[in-house]
């Protein structure tokens, strides 16, 4: 299966976390509106400036405004939400019903990026979707250093990388600086320069990235072996173990 497939006919359906994730894959989705795809997107995680400014970008790549839903659980508590999420993607999903699914990489950068994976993916469980596929977009890992790795898989195995032209590069520059509340357009620079005095330069504005997701086991980072016993040592795991724990003791 061809992950980036053009395909008009497809019906597209991008769960987000924050606004400002579509950062990520903008370039994407203006090729699909381009085309004349079907497009929807939601947010597990808003509050009205984000939303706001969210809306706008959205505007920006043509996809129209009645087919964004904004979920407006608080930033870094969105996994002690899990069942109101999985139940408000359920219904996004019954109503869309995607061809795909792309989705923030279960890869331990954020939880509310895990929170949002866990969500869709157990969503779609209960939907009668569920042979959709879900398309896995690198956002950044982990959350044990203070400078994660950003728009990289940690294991690209699997991994479809778009090329992008340069009027895609500029779309992508423009979108940066349409979250004025997140300062998104500096980091782009300063990582590209981090990254360069490293000797391994990643220009985020070059490239966009999925990888069918394959990993569905949330008790296990989704992580090379010696990074994910790093990260089970951490509070941080601890705290999602244990949201997840309690969404599956509802059941």
């Amino acid at each position: 299966m061809t992950l980036f497939d053009p395909d008009p006919e497809l019906r597209w359906l991008f769960c987000f976390t924050h606004p400002d994730d579509e950062i990520s894959i903008c370039a994407w989705i203006k090729r699909l509106t381009s085309s004349g795809a079907n497009v929807w997107a939601g947010w597990s995680v808003s509050n009205p400036v984000r939303e706001s400014e969210a809306r706008q970008v959205m505007k920006m790549l043509d996809v129209p405004q009645k087919r964004l839903r904004y979920y407006g659980k608080p930033d870094k508590g969105a996994c002690d939400h899990l069942p109101e999420l999985v139940s408000d993607w359920a219904e996004f999903i019954d109503e869309v019903r995607p061809s795909r699914i792309a989705i923030g990489a279960f890869e331990c950068g954020h939880i509310d990026h895990d929170a949002t994976n866990f969500a869709v993916s157990h969503a779609l469980r209960l939907t009668n979707h569920v042979s959709s596929p879900l398309l896995e977009i690198p956002w950044y890992h982990t959350y044990l250093t203070r400078v994660p790795v950003l728009g990289r898989f940690a294991d690209p195995t699997g991994e479809e990388v778009l090329t992008l032209g340069d009027e895609e590069r500029r779309l992508k520059w423009r979108v940066a600086r349409m979250y004025p509340s997140q300062n998104i357009a500096s980091l782009l620079v300063w990582y590209t320069a981090l990254t360069w005095a490293k000797f391994r330069t990643i220009d985020l504005r070059r490239t966009e990235r999925m990888r069918l997701q394959a990993h569905f086991d949330y008790f296990r980072p989704n992580l090379p072996s010696t990074l994910a016993r790093k990260v089970e040592k951490s509070e941080t795991w601890a705290r999602w173990v244990n949201a997840i724990e309690r969404y599956e003791a509802r059941l």
